[in-house]
């Protein structure tokens, strides 16, 4: 018996992924991600996990950027395009060994935990915990679901690739895992088309 071909792994492919988040306001969303809630300073030390392509790298100052996923055809990419900007690791989130913890000041992880079921989540903060620096930010992005929500951004959500797609409370309880001082913003214009993000700063 065949199985039915799902469209969506057509975005496992870098260029089309790419492309795709252009077509529907993902690349504006990671812009404005990173100048209202990243916020981040030339020379700092980031760790980007779930770094798809690198694409984050358009709009990221000079600093010293690794990043990290699971992909290998990302990654291939990603090195491909970046190379000059940065580090990249192909790894699952459990089985990466950070060389030196306590040592970033940032960690970004973009569009992430909704593909993670909650024990792979507490995994991926346990990561940013003990890669952070005591002063530094771990900074989340990922679709939400929220009350009342419209139709159209609830109908993207179900049919996203990740299948964790979770509601702010939910999002939150996971991060205080591991984090103590955990703020977080719910954002609909992000994207050309309705779409309901949440994102997360959380403290060390």
């Amino acid at each position: 018996m065949s199985h039915q071909f799902d469209p969506r792994y057509l975005l496992r492919i870098p260029f089309i992924y790419t492309s795709y988040q252009k077509l529907v306001g993902g690349y504006r969303a990671r812009r404005l991600f990173v100048e209202n809630m990243v916020k981040i300073e030339p020379n700092q030390k980031i760790l980007d996990i779930g770094c798809g392509p690198g694409d984050i790298l358009d709009f990221l100052p000079n600093v010293n950027y690794l990043g990290i996923d699971v992909d290998n055809n990302y990654i291939e990419n990603a090195i491909k395009k970046y190379r000059h900007r940065g580090s990249f690791i192909c790894s699952e989130i459990t089985e990466f060994t950070l060389s030196e913890p306590e040592s970033f000041d940032v960690v970004i992880s973009s569009g992430v935990l909704h593909h993670l079921n909650d024990e792979a989540s507490i995994k991926l903060f346990e990561l940013a915990y003990n890669a952070l620096k005591i002063d530094g930010r771990l900074i989340t992005y990922d679709g939400c679901y929220i009350a009342n929500q419209n139709l159209i951004s609830k109908m993207f959500l179900k049919l996203d690739r990740g299948k964790f797609v979770r509601t702010k409370k939910e999002y939150e309880k996971l991060a205080k895992s591991c984090f103590s001082n955990v703020n977080s913003i719910i954002e609909e214009d992000y994207f050309r088309i309705p779409y309901t993000s949440i994102g997360m700063e959380c403290k060390k």
